[in-house]
């Protein structure tokens, strides 16, 4: 049973992809790329911003991690709910410029008190990023090449951090980095402009089949009862979240690792982690969303067991590169960003699957709630505190002790996983069951 089967009525699998659907793509790729590097670009200077303004491990896992998750993921509602009725375009657009607008005043703060109110700006306007981006991909792509398509999307995320840390790294050890949040910041804006122009909104659902409910309104009850029905959704993201609490602590804190335990520059460890994040990260995600849309033609739980090899390869390595090292130390970290970045394009393709047209949005939204609440938001926090709870016995060297605990997460993570495998195949006879159904009575 293909993933083109589950969606009742969709295209026949020869149909050829139109050249603006991939223009378009592209242009998402850029704007998610904004995103991660205004997001990132915090990441490299978690060490001189900490010095500069005497703040703690725990309040700088808090500022990059837990506080700014909670507020993204909670704005992200509203906007899914936005999104899911208005234009996806223009709510992409306006968050667009606004998150740029408060990265560049992120340069201008001088307490660690203003540095979080002006991040806390940059997390409520980028939750309107991926969740209509999620959106105008599904009805951009067919079912069949949604896996390749949030994979190209993805890749937003390795552009993004390689920016983030390369830019903030080089800036930091030149002017400061108050002058890296400003010179990060400021090029969104123009294209915040270019892509509320150029971008045109699509029919919801067009590759959905005929009778695809996408003129239908859920409320808020409505919506929840029936993603809280379908446990294959439930369980992978679930899964997502605790693969991305392991993942997410591991590629936050590296880099600060790397400068406070082995006394590197942020010049160095910027480019390094750029590149290691960048490259390792465009095999990972998009070697597993292309492979999981061809191996899933046979069978659909591919979308679900890609991710469980990309845990198999981030642990060992992870672990290898902490007690190892060595020589081949960047080797490890490389494999282990390979393993991080093979989970996140699988699990919200297969999501966007189970969920209606109309609720594409908000299932995304609820995914990046619960990614970013144990991922960026718990993942990070618990390194931080755990690395000052560790610090009387470990010293300077609590911090890789605080990363490789955070392995638990991706244990439990696994168990959601192969759960989800198990329940999907019944629910997606079940979607098709009802299309048949709906096909039959109209």
């Amino acid at each position: 049973m293909s993933m083109v089967a589950s969606a009742a009525g969709a295209r026949e699998a020869g149909e050829r992809i139109p050249a603006y659907s991939w223009t378009v793509l592209f242009l998402l790729v850029g704007v998610y790329s904004f995103n991660w590097m205004d997001r990132y670009v915090l990441v490299i200077l978690i060490e001189p911003i900490r010095e500069s303004l005497g703040a703690t491990d725990t309040q700088m896992g808090l500022l990059s991690g837990f506080t700014f998750s909670l507020i993204y993921s909670l704005a992200g509602f509203p906007i899914a709910r936005w999104a899911d009725r208005g234009s996806r375009r223009t709510i992409i657009a306006i968050s667009l410029g606004a998150w740029s607008l408060m990265t560049a005043l992120s340069g201008f703060a001088r307490s660690f008190g203003t540095l979080a109110l002006a991040r806390a700006g940059v997390a409520v306007c980028e939750a309107g990023c991926s969740p209509p981006a999620h959106s105008l991909l599904s009805d951009y792509f067919p079912p069949r090449r949604r896996g390749t398509a949030f994979a190209v999307y993805s890749l937003g995320i390795s552009f993004g951090i390689w920016l983030g840390l390369t830019l903030g790294g080089t800036i930091n050890e030149h002017y400061g980095w108050q002058a890296a949040f400003l010179a990060v910041g400021a090029p969104g804006l123009l294209l915040a402009i270019a892509f509320r122009l150029f971008v045109r909104e699509p029919p919801r659902g067009q590759y959905d089949g005929a009778h695809a409910d996408r003129h239908v309104h859920y409320s808020i009850a409505e919506a929840a009862r029936l993603m809280w029905g379908r446990r294959a959704f439930v369980f992978a993201t679930l899964g997502l979240g605790l693969l991305s609490f392991t993942g997410t602590g591991f590629e936050f804190w590296t880099p600060t690792y790397l400068i406070r335990s082995l006394g590197l520059k942020t010049t160095e460890v910027g480019a390094m982690s750029g590149m290691i994040e960048g490259i390792a990260g465009i095999v990972g995600t998009l070697g597993a969303g292309v492979l999981a849309d061809r191996f899933a033609a046979r069978d659909p739980r591919w979308y679900l067991w890609f991710p469980l090899i990309g845990v198999a390869i981030l642990i060992p390595a992870e672990l290898l590169f902490f007690y190892v090292g060595g020589t081949y130390m960047y080797v490890y970290y490389f494999v282990a960003i390979i393993g991080t970045a093979a989970y996140t394009a699988p699990l919200f393709s297969v999501g966007q699957t189970l969920l209606p047209p109309r609720l594409r949005a908000l299932g995304s939204s609820t995914m990046l709630f619960v990614l970013n609440m144990l991922g960026s938001g718990a993942g990070n926090f618990a390194v931080g505190l755990g690395s000052d709870l560790l610090s009387p016995r470990f010293g300077g060297d609590s911090l890789r002790h605080a990363i490789v605990l955070t392995q638990v997460g991706a244990v439990l993570g696994v168990l959601c996983i192969a759960y989800a495998a198990y329940r999907l195949p019944a629910e997606l006879r079940a979607m098709r069951a009802d299309a048949d159904a709906a096909s039959a009575a109209a």
